[in-house]
């Protein structure tokens, strides 16, 4: 797996499991050195899942549900991930950056907010009209 699908993948993840907008996940998970730690765990665990990092992060984390008890709103993870790398390859190929650049450039966009969020359907919408929202920018 590359760091681009794995970064946003367990972003996606934990976004749903702590029922967080991703793009606050990103930020955190940047602020913490977890993205360092997943990178660096998953060259020395390249057989692991993306539940072994999600549950590694969580284990070390203090990040707090977002909705307490309420429903989950972040429930479409697998969408968002494969739509967010989607994003960030097209971001990586037309700036020439490498994977986290990308990462960082995609989740500190008023766009992936609005993807994070279930509720405003962005998910859904194909990679390219993404990616040229945040060019718009």
């Amino acid at each position: 797996m590359d760091q681009r699908t794995l970064v946003v993948s367990c972003v996606e993840y934990y976004s749903d499991l702590k029922n967080i907008p991703s793009n606050k996940v990103f930020i955190s998970f940047q602020q913490s050195g977890f993205i360092d730690l997943i990178l660096d765990s998953h060259k020395t665990f390249p057989e692991m899942d993306i539940d072994f990092f999600v549950g590694m992060i969580d284990g070390l984390t203090y990040l707090e549900s977002d909705a307490g008890e309420q429903e989950k709103e972040y429930t479409h993870h697998e969408n968002r991930a494969a739509v967010s790398a989607e994003v960030v390859a097209l971001l990586q190929k037309k700036h020439k950056m490498n994977d986290l650049e990308a990462c960082e450039m995609y989740y500190n966009s008023q766009t992936a907010g609005l993807v994070s969020e279930d509720k405003t359907g962005w998910y859904q919408k194909p990679a390219q009209e993404i990616f040229e929202q945040i060019e718009a920018e």
